[in-house]
Parts: C-alpha cells; structure tokens; sequence
C-alpha cells in the first residue's frame, strides 16, 4: 500500500483524534466509528501487508553482521529496520534484555516506531508490546513492580487491584509501550501447578474475575491495551507449556463454572485482547495432528483450534476483540508443529496475532519468516484460508491501534529527549512507589503467631540476623529494616546476613550467628512440591534455624518469598509470613539503598514491615494451603490453612468499651469503667494500659481494678495520658478498670470521655485498640437569685396574658385597603396552583396570537 494513501485515509481521522482527545489517548471507538475506519485501511492493503499486521516477533537479542555473538537488542540497528520495513510488520515484543533503563527504553520504543512510520511504503504505527505482570513476570529495569497478583489476591482489594492496574499502564505509556500482556486471569485450582502459582489471583474463580477486570479497567485507562491470558485458563494444569504440552479434562459446564468466568467478566467488561494457552482441552476439541515430534496424534491445543477461539471466545462469548497466542517457539507448539504450519492452523482457528511465530536472532533467520509469509500466502490462494478471514484480523488490529491512539503517533512531533524526559518523571515517581509500597504492604499475610512472637520489637543496639538462601534476596531485607530506621519506625539495630545457598544442614557459622542474634528472620522459597522434601535445602534450613532458634528461647521468623505452599512444611516455626514474591533487589542503589532505581521485588521489603510492626497485617490467604508429608507429597483433600485464612491486626488488640452514667453536673465525680478485650496473649505477666483522655472537661481522680485478676501495681498522670501498669494473678481475656473522674466543664454539652487507648506490653510493644466510646452529657448548673430559694414554684401560669387572636386581612392590590372577604379560605398551595394554570393559559394565548 502506497503511503500516500495510507495517510489521506489517516489524515482526517487522526486531526479528529486529536482535536477531541489529544495524541496518544484513548480513542471512544463508538463515537468514531474506528471499526468502519479499520476496513478503510485494510481495503488498501495488500495481503502481505495484512498477513504482517497479524506477525508479532522478538527482537529479544541480535547478532549484527560482523559480530562474534548475539547481543541483548537496546538500540535500533539497520538490520532489524529492514526486517519492520520488509515485513510491514504489526507489532513487535519487548523482554528484559530490550528494556533496562528508563531512557534506553522510551529511546527504543521511539526507534521502532520512526522505522515504521518512515517506512517508503507507509507502514502503521507498531504494537509495542510487553509482559509487565508484576512480581515475577516484570520486564521494565527500572520503575514500580508491584508484588504479583496473588499478593493482590491476598488484599482481597478491587482498589488496590485498579490502583495497580493504573501505574503500570501510566508508566508503559511514558515509554512508549502501547500493549501489556496482562493480567493473568488463569483461576489456580491446582496447587501443583508448575508455571501458574503466583501470578494467579486466587483459587477463586470469582475473587479472580473481580480483581483480573479491575487491574484491567486500570491499564486500559492509560491508554494501554491489556491482554487477559491465558484462554481458555492454564490454572489446574500440572505441565509448564513452555516445556511440554499441558492438557485440561474439563467438559465445558466444568469449565464455565470456574475457568471461564474471569476471562467473560473481562470480556464483559470491555478488555481489548485475549491470550490463547497451549493446552489441550479434549471434551471440547477433539480433532487430532500427527506430531512432527514422535508421530503420535495429539489432541489440538486451544491456541490452534477453531472449535476453541471461534465456536467458545467469538461466538459463545461474544468476544470481538484481539486474538493473540502464547509464544509459538514454546516447546508445547515448536515441538509438535511445524512453524508453517502453526501460524496457518492459528490463523485459521481465528487468532488475530502470532506472537513470536519463529525465532529472529541475525539476518540468517529472516529466510524462517519469510517462509511463514508465503506459507500464509500459499493457503489463502489455494483457499485454504479465506481472504475474509484474514481481512477480519487485519481489521481488528488495526481497530486496536485506532482505539488505543496508536494510528495518532505520526502526529506526535515531540523528539526522542522529550519523550524521555517527560517518561523520567513518571517511571519510578513517588506517586507510583508509593501506591507500590501500599499495596505490597496490605498483601502480606500472617498464617501462625505463636506467644504473639510478632511483631518483633528489637531495642536500640540489639541484633537481627537475616537468613536468605540467595545472594540477591538479602539486600531486599535489608533495605526493608534501613527504610524504617530512617522514617523512625524502627530502633538504630544491627543488621547480620546469612546466605544458605544449597547447604544440606546448619554449619557452623550459621549457628554461631543465631547465638548471637536477638531476633532471626529466615526466607524460604518453595518452587515446586519437590522442595518440600524434609531433607530438600530450600526447606530443611529454615526448619533447622527454627528448631535451634526455639531451644534458645529466641524470637524467630519464616517468611515464605515463593509459593505460598511451604508455610505447611515448617511445624516447628511459631511465626509464619507470606509476602507471595521472591524478586531481589539491586543492591547498587542510590541514597544507601533507600531511594529505589531499579525495579525490585517490593515483597521482602513489605514483610519487613509487617514484621517489625510498622505495617499492620492485613492479608488474607488467597489460596488454601494442603498439608505435606515429610516427603513434600501435598495432601489435596486436607488442608493445613484454609482459604481466607489470616491472623490481622498485629499491633491492636480487642475491643475498649467504655460505661459510665448518663449525665452529670459540673463538680460531680463520676465513675467510668473501661473493658479491654483480647489481651491475654500480650500481657506476659506485666503491661501498662495507657489511657488518653478528656482532660478539658474532666480532672483525672483515681483509678482502681475492677477484678480479682487484675493488680494496679503504680499509675502516673500526665496533661491527657493516664499511665496505668497491670500485673495479672491468673491470664484472662479480659481487664476491667474502674476511673473517677471530676466534671470540670460548665457548659452544658454531650462529651467523650476517653480520646483513645493503647496496650503497651512488657516487650515494650504498643497495641492500640478498636474503642467502642460513650458519651457523657454535662448538665449546667442553675444558678439561684437572692431570696428566690424557698420560694414556691407557680405551676401552669402564663407568662403573659392571653389575648384573642386578630384576624389579619390581607392589603388590596395597592397595599391601601382590604379586599371584600369572600368568606373563602385561600391556601398558599391553592395560589400556588391558580398561579401555575394562569401562567399556562397565558403562554397559550400567546403561542395563539402568534401563529396568526
């Protein structure tokens, strides 16, 4: 297609575009009728033209003509620039090795298009894709990553799910990237799962559908195309599809009841592109392929079966937007299917976009995809394929890049330093971090407390030694503890490390460390079932620093950084976290490592905080955990924490319930008795009731027991605190205090009493509590004239003498005489009315008059 044309057809749309909404928005797709606006463009193209819309390869790594080997691809070189002008290419991906700086990467996505929109034959603005998921699948190298969507799962927050869902989309925007292949909406039924795990919501299909259409709405919102994967759901499957070829049993009522349900939430609610899953799904696609591996028959994966994408998304579904497999190169396709072959029966079947159909790697590859090409070619001339199909995903894509603004970027006029200025303040901001650490922080859940060990509270000078069993997880604690010892959330520690690496038992050095630590906190990451062996390193350490932690009366804690599973493999461990990420951190940091540059896990440094009491915990568990033998094997049908499941409220205690009279007079003492429930884990034999009260209106007189297992032992007063400290004769739930307090105020008003109420246990922990307040009303005292004291009261007696009422005439139109009385009572909503119908008659009249 001659560029010319491409751009008188683009010309009036994008300056309509852009007088309404601006370059590089969201473009209201109704209001401009983008799909008749796609079919114009298609219509000029030619079937090269339309089949490289639907191809959307890697750059990931190149090797140039005269290098020795293939290099991560950061810049734009010549030879991939012919690769987009020859192909007429759709889009292209984006992995780690092509994004790792702010700058780099809006400088890259700035290339790409120029080489598209240059193009002599006047190619579209490309897809510039990427899979920014969060927690383990984060892609950008610098910027906000949010802990994964089963922390998100575990805040159970719509918000914090949209929140989410608008900095990634925010920042993808500022660089350049128009798609994110996220989120995952797979429902993780299956704890075996091998590649699902974290990057699962829930195991439950409808907290899934919730929390996948939120983050959705969020990306979209920037004007980022979200993509739900991987349909129709790779949750319960047991085989990772990049190495083997996965297969789900379900009849399609199974499957509607649970796989299905986010991804048709998502639909419903407007998302702009599904990702297809390379499993089979034999009760719903029963044609077979004879493997090119082994020669066996295999059942068709859903990414290559009509009866999949076009009878269940299109038809049943009623999903009209963008179909894009999972990478072909993955070992569940590339081992089964020819590469020809596989883009054919995709486009077939109805997919929009073969992402990664063959591997590009130098000059020498590009021969694969031209093959491709004339492949699609070949199919569609001998009517293999019909040309409509491929017409109507031509269409959509270039819809896509209509709706999302994409088609405006050849009006964008800024340069590529002003792109990259303009993403330097948005990637990484103190907005986006601090949604990050929000977020990170409310995830993190609490499965055991045992003695309340949390949340530690180490003195000034005290040791924490922390225990990882990799190198780059270490900074991440640390970064954690130094975060809140500079905000004054936590005392001036010492920090000790310890790496365990593959050790098969505790050695020396480890031992001597705990000896002399104060507090132990020990990361262990579960990567599969496997791990979970009793004598497997990942998981035999932690329970080995736990065990000899406890014989030494030390405060220990576990923090789960993997899947959430193992949190059932550590019996003797009195404190369990689950931060649902394992991401290290840089540890080249700026500012000592307390101003974040590079993209890292905020998981570990958010159950920091939770663990040294400076984040409340909040999470619940997304998942149900099953027990494990001492073999790793998971008993599926008992669980050892239920979904839901998570204990909250570290630093609170129970209810305060306040009682006391009803009123009072200035000068009277009243009695106030305060209830604290929930304590009996924090009082170890001593604690100190801190009470803030209303000392404008009251004077603080005394304050006394209100049980036989309560002893006030000494109480100090201060301006509004009241310092009360506790002994217990025998644990209870509960210590009940009766406080007199004299009424000062002499106004007459409805008042607090108590302001509010901590617990400061004999860790020196402070708890404060949920206070159920009362209110006191102060009555005014009267004051007596002289000689009126004994002076009897006269009941009933007016103040004045009554008098008949006088009937008030209304004034005549003058305002100088009465008007006759009619004897007739006119009420205002009767004037009212008489009123409204005068008016009506009057237009009538009128409106009449007029016409003649």
């Amino acid at each position: 297609m001659k560029k010319k044309k491409i751009i008188s057809i683009l010309s009036a749309f994008a300056v309509a575009s852009t007088l309404l909404l601006g370059n590089i928005k969201f473009v209201n797709a109704e209001s401009l009728n983008s799909r008749a606006e796609a079919e114009k463009i298609v219509s000029e193209m030619t079937l090269d033209e339309k089949i490289g819309q639907m191809l959307m390869p890697d750059f990931r790594q190149w090797k140039q003509e005269g290098q020795s080997a293939v290099q991560d691809l950061t810049e734009m070189n010549e030879e991939v620039a012919e690769i987009i002008d020859e192909f007429d290419l759709g889009g292209v991906i984006l992995f780690a090795q092509n994004v790792k700086t702010t700058e780099q990467t809006a400088k890259l996505t700035h290339d790409l298009q120029q080489v598209a929109i240059n193009d002599k034959d006047g190619n579209l603005p490309l897809l510039t894709t990427i899979d920014q998921e969060g927690g383990i699948v984060t892609r950008l190298g610098t910027g906000t990553n949010f802990p994964g969507n089963m922390a998100i799962g575990a805040t159970k927050n719509e918000q914090s799910s949209y929140d989410t869902g608008v900095v990634i989309g925010r920042e993808l925007n500022s660089l350049g990237i128009n798609v994110n292949f996220a989120p995952s909406v797979d429902v993780n039924n299956n704890p075996l799962n091998p590649v699902i795990g974290l990057r699962s919501f829930s195991s439950n299909p409808d907290l899934v559908a919730k929390l996948g259409v939120k983050m959705i709405d969020g990306i979209q919102s920037n004007g980022v195309a979200a993509a739900a994967k991987h349909f129709p759901g790779h949750g319960d499957t047991a085989t990772d599809s990049h190495y083997g070829l996965p297969k789900v049993d379900k009849s399609l009522e199974e499957l509607k009841k649970v796989e299905l349900k986010p991804f048709q939430a998502a639909i419903d609610n407007g998302v702009d592109m599904i990702m297809t899953a390379h499993i089979q799904f034999p009760q719903i696609e029963k044609d077979t392929y004879t493997s090119i591996k082994d020669g066996q028959e295999i059942q068709i994966p859903a990414t290559l079966s009509d009866d999949i994408l076009t009878g269940l998304l299109r038809e049943d579904m009623n999903f009209d937007g963008v179909i894009i497999t999972d990478a072909l190169n993955m070992a569940a396709i590339a081992e089964n299917f020819g590469e020809v072959e596989t883009v054919k029966m995709a486009f077939e079947a109805g997919v929009d976009i073969a992402l990664m159909p063959t591997i590009l790697r130098s000059k020498a590859d590009v021969a694969k995809l031209r093959a491709i090409v004339d492949g699609v070619k070949e199919a569609v001339k001998n009517g293999e394929i019909s040309e409509e199909r491929i017409n109507d995903s031509a269409t959509r894509v270039v819809k896509l890049k209509i709706d999302r603004g994409v088609i405006n970027l050849e009006n964008d006029k800024r340069t590529a330093e002003e792109k990259i200025a303009n993403a330097k303040e948005v990637v990484g901001s103190k907005e986006n971090r601090d949604v990050e650490r929000r977020v990170s922080a409310e995830a993190i859940t609490v499965v055991k407390n045992e003695n309340n060990i949390l949340p530690l509270n180490p003195k000034a000078g005290e040791k924490v030694l922390l225990i990882a069993p990799y190198d780059n997880e270490l900074p991440g604690m640390k970064f954690g503890l130094n975060r809140l010892i500079k905000e004054g959330k936590l005392n001036s520690i010492e920090l000790d490390t310890y790496c365990y690496k593959s050790e098969t038992t505790m050695t020396a050095e480890l031992k001597s460390k705990i000896d002399e630590a104060n507090y132990i906190v020990v990361l262990s990451e579960m990567g599969n079932y496997t791990h979970l062996n009793s004598t497997h390193w990942i998981t035999a350490i932690p329970n080995e620093v736990t065990t000899y932690a406890n014989e030494l009366n030390k405060d220990s804690v576990v923090v789960s950084v993997g899947k959430p599973y193992d949190v059932a493999a550590h019996e003797n461990a009195k404190a369990e976290v689950i931060a649902y990420g394992y991401k290290g951190m840089d540890p080249t940091e700026a500012d000592g490592g307390l101003s974040p540059v590079q993209a890292f896990g905020p998981n570990i440094p958010a159950a920091m905080e939770v663990i040294f009491g400076a984040a409340e915990a909040r999470g619940t568990l997304p998942v149900s955990i099953p027990t494990v033998d001492k073999s790793g094997a998971a008993d599926l049908e008992v669980n050892a924490f239920e979904y839901g499941f998570g204990i909250t409220n570290l630093t609170s205690v129970g209810l305060t319930s306040i009682d006391t009279i009803e009123e009072a007079k200035s000068g009277d003492n009243i009695e106030v008795k305060i209830t604290i429930d929930g304590i009996e884990n924090l009082k170890s034999g001593g604690y100190i009731s801190k009470i803030n009260y209303n000392n404008s209106d009251f004077e603080f007189i005394s304050v006394k027991s209100a049980d036989d297992n309560t002893e006030v032992k000494n109480v100090n007063s201060e301006g509004k605190e009241i310092s009360v400290e506790l002994a217990d004769k025998e644990v209870s739930e509960k210590t009940n205090l009766i406080m007199t307090l004299k009424v000062l105020s002499e106004e007459e008003k409805e008042v607090e009493i108590i302001n509010f109420l901590e617990v400061v246990d004999s860790k020196d922990r402070s708890f404060n509590t949920d206070l159920e307040n009362e209110t006191i009303k102060i009555k005014k005292v009267e004051e007596s004239k002289p000689g009126e004291e004994n002076k009897p009261e006269e009941e009933n007696k007016p103040d004045k003498e009554e008098k008949p009422e006088v009937e008030t005439k209304p004034e005549d139109n003058n305002g100088k005489g009465n008007l006759p009385n009619t004897g007739a009572a006119v009420t205002p909503v009767a004037t009212t009315v008489l009123g409204m119908a005068m008016t009506a008659l009057g237009f009538a009249l009128n409106k009449k008059k007029n016409k003649k």
